[in-house]
């Protein structure tokens, strides 16, 4: 059938069909009887002359085949009841200039709509309309319908193609889409193809303009942000720069702070696509903002001037650390050297806060008589029962000091209440034996790491671990070594040494490079007491270990998840030694001294503790509060689909238990780049409990800061406060990439059974699109014995036969 498609004015596949069934005998017969005269009269000749018969024959068989009326039947879109969407991505992205000239992907666009709309000679897109209801949109942050698209302006702040095409799908469910025409660039700012989504598109025909030449162009690129507990630089940055068109000279990446003060300048080869690494050591809490800036240099070495464009030279980054420091309450059984440098190593982070509740003096009887020399329990009460609480014997409270507390804050000693014990976010025991806790506290802090999320410590005291009878209780439970089974104490100092673990955690070293801290570790003193773990529990991490003289190892540093929290056990106890050789070290030999152990940006307040025993003690404690709950939370999500710069603030309230609070007022104040106070009323979310909402349009570009203020329904509880910022880049986004994307394209026209055209050829593309299968086609049919070619070719076949007979002259 194919080889008769171009007698069908190009339309599909069409199929034979006998118009006239009646006549199908009759012209058997008709067939059979010319036949059997043909081959008769000829058949003297035949063996000589079969030409000539064969021609005869093929004419009355074409002859005969007309009786029986033959059609040729197809199907065609039915004119003017399919929909075609035309639709016209006017993001500023098609502003790239192609060779330093007006020539850009907006003026061709601009001239291909023109020709299209042109009423003499009759565009494209009027052709189309013959046979499509055309609907014609513009593209950019959302999608708007339009009466014409010759005078479409490319100013659009995003490239929303995800959006658009899913709204298409949405608005024309259930009615004959027959396909939609897109003109685009491909580089979508709304993320990636939905595979689900092509399934239920019609067919997409993706028609791309030219690239030409180019210019060479420079962009910041993939870029990363990360934190760690590393003292010296807690914040890192991993940049690639994206280089088109430039193989040659050099890439200049600068980070810069929010200021625009220069923080630390790198250079590579434009060539190398290596990603380039930054680490900075900010001095505040709260929102820090950076900026990349990212400049082309030639072979001189000087900046390219001319580029496709400058936009997406630079980027400003929001990294968010906790604007409230982080609360951790140490209990100690004595006053040690412990808390004394823990405490003087994190009062100038302002991450940080440490509250003491420390024990001076132990619960002691009422009264004391012992009956002998050696006997240490009371002979008057020798006998009773032990768990019957009317004949135990009568203790008085522990003396207990609190340190770095508000005025009502432990008065009862450790709390005994959630609410009272859930506001620290993580808990160091040192140096205190079990006893000390009661069932419920033990029970509480269970819930605290387990449910809570807190974090929990133990150090080595004399009163730590199974000496302090944690075995078989829920804080034994949660560490992460094994109290059941003993392990016997060194008897040579030990020195500490990093496992291949703790190597590859950045809180765990303190030094870049492995020499360097190779070096360290050789130069700290060797330790005397240890409280030696005897198995680590499955799933608990060995950071470091302790070694005597004979190669015997201990674990020094061993952590572990638990629950929603995590848990540690430091199991030397005489790591103030380690302090007191930095301080001997500053006093003796002021030129080696480990106080500045190297250069960095930001040395800090003058007052910080700078050793290497106080980075990490402060590398500890940020790992041990990483990622604990707050009671407020705020964050920010980026509405891509809902236009340029649009987010949606979102709050989880929880409880002074930590079980999420509905009922609660929640407010953001929104503070725009230009200082602009924005005030918004959450909602409660639809989708899980304790979550409050409020949208929000940031299209200015810059950097946004939000406030969340939440009134619980507890009017005695106080307001519950967080903030967090975000930078906006709508523009900086949308050039991100100044090269046609090609692979988007592809995808969206495989995946949908379209075809990606070049905008060249968009007016075949409209030639062809009649042809193609749509949704309300009607069927269209042609008889045969109507077309020319029918009688044609039987005049033709008997005209040849008569002319070789003459030739040879026969009648």
């Amino acid at each position: 059938m194919c080889s008769f498609s171009i007698f069908l004015h190009c339309q599909a596949p069409a199929t034979f069909v006998v118009g006239d069934r009646s006549w199908i005998w009759p012209a058997v017969a008709t067939a059979a009887v010319g036949l059997l005269s043909i081959f008769w009269l000829n058949r003297q000749r035949l063996s000589s002359q079969l030409l000539g018969p064969l021609l005869r024959t093929v004419a009355w068989l074409l002859l005969a085949a007309c009786l029986v009326n033959p059609l040729w039947s197809s199907s065609r879109p039915r004119s003017g009841a399919n929909v075609l969407a035309i639709v016209a991505d006017n993001s500023r992205s098609h502003l790239v200039s192609l060779d330093g000239t007006d020539n850009t992907r907006a003026a061709q666009f601009t001239k291909a709509l023109k020709t299209g709309e042109s009423p003499e000679p009759v565009g494209w897109l009027r052709r189309l309309s013959q046979d499509f209801e055309l609907r014609r949109y513009t593209s950019a942050d959302r999608l708007l319908q339009t009466e014409r698209l010759d005078s479409v302006e490319f100013n659009g702040q995003s490239s929303s193609l995800n959006a658009a095409l899913r709204s298409l799908q949405q608005r024309y469910q259930g009615q004959p889409l027959a396909g939609i025409l897109l003109l685009t660039d491909g580089n979508a700012t709304d993320g990636q193809l939905d595979p689900e989504l092509l399934k239920l598109l019609p067919p997409v025909y993706p028609v791309v303009p030219s690239e030409g030449q180019g210019l060479p162009d420079a962009a910041v690129g993939v870029w990363t942000v990360s934190q760690s507990a590393f003292d010296d630089a807690p914040v890192s940055l991993q940049i690639t720069p994206r280089i088109e068109g430039a193989q040659t000279g050099q890439v200049r990446v600068t980070l810069k702070d929010a200021l625009g003060n220069t923080i630390e300048t790198q250079t590579r080869s434009a060539a190398d696509a290596t990603p380039l690494k930054f680490r900075h050591r900010p001095t505040t809490a709260g929102t820090v903002f950076y900026q990349f800036a990212v400049e082309l240099l030639d072979a001189a070495g000087e900046t390219v001037q001319q580029e496709a464009t400058l936009v997406n030279n630079t980027q400003l980054i929001a990294v968010d650390r906790s604007a409230r420091p982080r609360r951790i309450l140490y209990v100690s059984g004595r006053p040690n050297w412990d808390f004394k440098f823990l405490r003087r190593a994190v009062e100038t982070d302002p991450l940080l806060s440490i509250v003491g509740l420390i024990r001076i003096a132990r619960k002691e009887a009422k009264f004391d008589f012992r009956g002998r020399e050696g006997q240490t329990s009371n002979s008057l009460f020798r006998g009773f029962d032990k768990a019957d609480p009317d004949t135990v014997e009568e203790y008085d409270e522990p003396v207990l000091i609190r340190l770095n507390v508000a005025e009502n804050e432990l008065q009862g000693g450790f709390p005994q209440k959630a609410e009272e014990l859930f506001q620290y976010d993580a808990i160091i025991i040192d140096d205190l034996e079990a006893d000390f806790f009661l069932a419920d506290q033990m029970t509480l802090l269970y819930d605290f790491v387990s449910q809570r999320g807190g974090g929990l410590l133990m150090m080595a005291g004399q009163e730590s671990f199974a000496q302090g009878d944690y075995n078989r209780t829920p804080i034994g439970e949660m560490l992460p070594i094994d109290l059941e089974r003993r392990a016997e104490f060194p008897s040579t100092p030990v020195r500490l040494t990093l496992t291949r673990d703790g190597w590859l955690q950045p809180w765990v070293r303190l030094r870049d490079d492995e020499t360097a801290e190779q070096q360290r570790l050789q130069q700290m003193p060797a330790f005397v007491t240890v409280n030696p773990a005897g198995y680590v529990r499955p799933g608990a991490i060995v950071m470091a270990e302790v070694e005597d003289a004979g190669g015997s190892r201990w674990p020094a540093l061993v952590v572990q998840r638990f629950g929603r929290g995590r848990t540690g056990a430091v199991c030397v106890g005489d790591l103030w030694r380690w302090r007191l050789q930095d301080g001997l070290n500053a006093l003796t030999n002021p030129a080696t001294t480990a106080e500045q152990p190297q250069a960095r940006p930001t040395v800090g307040r003058p007052a910080e503790d700078l050793s290497d025993h106080a980075r990490a003690c402060r590398q500890l404690m940020r790992w041990l509060v990483a990622d604990v709950p707050q009671r407020l939370e705020v964050r920010v999500r980026e509405e891509a689909e809902q236009g340029s710069g649009a987010v949606t603030l979102t709050a989880l309230v929880r409880s002074a238990d930590f079980a999420v609070q509905e009922n609660a007022d929640v407010r953001f104040s929104v503070t725009a780049p230009d200082g602009k106070v924005f005030e918004l009323t959450a909602t409660p979310s639809d989708s899980e409990a304790g979550l409050f909402e409020a949208s929000l349009s940031a299209a200015m570009a810059g950097s946004w800061k939000v406030e969340a203020t939440a009134v619980l329904s507890d009017a005695a509880e106080a307001p519950l406060t967080a903030a967090l910022g975000w930078a906006s880049q709508p523009d900086q986004q949308e050039m991100q990439s100044v090269r046609i994307n090609r692979p988007w394209v592809n995808q969206l026209a495989e995946g949908t059974g379209g075809k990606v055209t070049e905008l060249d050829d968009v007016e075949k593309l409209a030639a062809s699109l009649p042809q193609e299968d749509a949704p309300l086609s009607e069927i269209w049919s042609w008889p045969i014995w109507h077309s020319w070619w029918v009688f044609m070719t039987a005049v033709a076949c008997l005209s040849a036969d008569w002319t070789m007979r003459r030739r040879r002259g026969l009648p």
